[in-house]
Formats: C-alpha cells, structure tokens, sequence
C-alpha cells in the first residue's frame, strides 16, 4: 500500500512538471504536453483505474487552484483532455481490452465530443461552424507560427517556403478536421507504446500481446475507396470530408506499417538504440508514404504471417 501510494505521488508530480514545463513556451507544450496521459496510464497499469481518474483529477484540481478562475478550464481545455485521454486508455486496458481497440474506442469517443464542443462554440458565439472553422486554423497557424519563431530564438518564417501564408492557411482549414483526430490518434499511439515501455522496465510485467501484431480491420480498406471516391465527387462538402477521412484511414495503415516494421525489427533482434533512431525516421518524406504502403500490402502479403498455420 506504501509503495503504490509513493508510486500515485510520483506519477501525479510527473503530471504536473510536465504541466508547468508546458506554460514556458509552445515549444515545451509540443514537447512534453502531449504526454500528459501518460503518468495517468502507467499508475492505471500499476494500481487500477480508479488510481488513474484520482491522479487525473488531482491533476486538474492543482491546475485550476493555481489561478482559479473560470477561463483557466477553458484555456487548458487541451491538457484536460490529454487526462480524459489517459483515463480512458487506463480504464479500457484494466477491464481487459486490446491496445489497439482502446486506442480507436478512446479516440472515437474523443472526436465526437470535441465535435460536440465546437458545435456548442459555434451556437454560443452566434456564428456558423465554417467561419470558426476559419477562426480555429487562424489559431493554429499563429500557434505554429509561434512555435517556430520560439525554435529559431527569433521571428518565424514562412510555414512553407515559396507558398503564401493564405494559400497554406486555406489548405489547413481544410485539413483540420483530419489533422485533429490523427493528431489524437498518435497521441494516443505514443503514450501506450511509451507506457508498455516503462512498465516493462520497472519490472510490473509485460503486456501482452504486443502491439506489432495489430492489423487493421479488413473492412477499412472499404472505407479508403469510399473516401477515394468521394474526392471525385462535385460537391465540395462531399470532397472536404472524403480528403478528411481518406487522411484518418491513412494514419491507420501507416500504424499497420510500422507494426510490419517493429516485426521485422524484433524478428533481426536490433538493438534498442538502433530502434530509437529508426522510428523516427519512419515519420519523415519519403519513408511516410512508403510505410502507409507498406501496411495496405500487408493485408494481402501478410508480411508478418499472422493468418498463416504456424507449421506452414
């Protein structure tokens, strides 16, 4: 009982340095507010959900009591949902639920209640869910603009060289519907492989199965040639959502791909650091691309012979 208690205190002060260390700058947000979940999803594999909600809401008490006004909610709206985000993953994993499924099911759940709060902004602010769409990829674009003027130790450039900043804004707000939920899904992504990672470390045991042998359902690639064709479309409400969710499903077969990838990985048996720095590169022109494809091949060629007979 002493230890676990020790073990809450510690993932609760991990929670709040990382935190306090994402007020400095967007850069330090980028860097460690994404892994806000994380505390919470490693105390939940060690002491239960009930350990992760308590550690979660110990959490947003100290952020709210820090400057107690109704606007502090409202501002950290993205940091509580990273804690809503590792409650979910700890309370799926602890009754039982595949990684994979509690990833899809919490990010589901969260893209339909940030739906519901933009529809909610929209009616609040008396203006249509178009020009706060707008007013969201504004916002973005300063934020990143700002991140990168924090990187550089001075005023930003351009996003992207040689392209006016309305072309790339106009290309945004088109896309932020799907960068938001992919963005959700890596996050996500990320902190249940860096959770399995330390509580394999701290010796709390390993999970099982593990996550290179997730595959997406064979039903999806439907839904890419649905998105696929809804791009043909001549309607541009038709085409806004088939680029959105031809960009979520893509997402996916890039996770079947570098699930192909860490087959391989542990199939050669590379040493860790060799793994660290490949990763990574995954993420980066043109290993991208080739890894989505690489996971839509798999659903055919099967690379990692999960649907063989073992004596085959």
């Amino acid at each position: 009982m002493g230890r676990g208690l020790v073990i809450w205190f510690l993932c609760l002060g991990a929670l709040l340095i990382g935190f306090l260390g994402a007020q400095v700058n967007p850069l330090a947000y980028l860097l460690v507010g994404v892994l806000a979940p994380l505390p919470v999803l490693v105390i939940g594999w060690r002491s239960g959900e009930l350990a992760a909600l308590a550690v979660a809401l110990a959490g947003t008490a100290v952020i709210f009591f820090l400057h107690p006004v109704l606007e502090t909610i409202w501002q950290n709206l993205g940091v509580l949902n990273l804690l809503l985000m590792g409650v979910m993953l700890a309370s799926l994993q602890c009754r039982g639920v595949t990684a994979p499924q509690a990833i899809m099911v919490t990010v589901a759940a969260l893209t339909v209640g940030a739906l519901l709060v933009f529809l909610g902004q929209a009616v609040f602010m008396g203006i249509s869910p178009q020009d706060l769409l707008a007013q969201k990829s504004v916002e973005v674009m300063d934020t990143v603009r700002k991140v990168l003027g924090d990187a550089a130790g001075g005023a930003p450039g351009p996003l992207v060289p040689g392209v006016a900043p309305a072309q790339v804004e106009a290309v945004l707000q088109r896309l932020l519907p799907g960068l938001l939920v992919t963005n959700l899904a890596l996050v996500a992504w990320l902190n249940v492989v860096l959770s399995r990672q330390l509580i394999f470390l701290l010796g709390w045991g390993a999970a099982d199965p593990p996550l290179y042998h997730w595959t997406a359902p064979e039903w999806l690639i439907f839904v890419l040639l649905g998105a696929g064709f809804l791009l043909l479309v001549p309607v541009a409400g038709a085409r806004f959502f088939g680029l959105n969710l031809l960009m979520v499903v893509a997402v996916l077969y890039f996770c079947q791909g570098v699930a192909v990838v860490a087959t391989w990985f542990n199939r050669l048996g590379l040493p860790r650091l060799l793994r660290m720095i490949g990763y990574p590169l995954l993420f980066l022109n043109p290993f991208f691309f080739l890894i989505i494809t690489l996971g839509l091949m798999d659903l055919w060629l099967d690379f990692r012979r999960l649907h063989r007979p073992k004596d085959a």
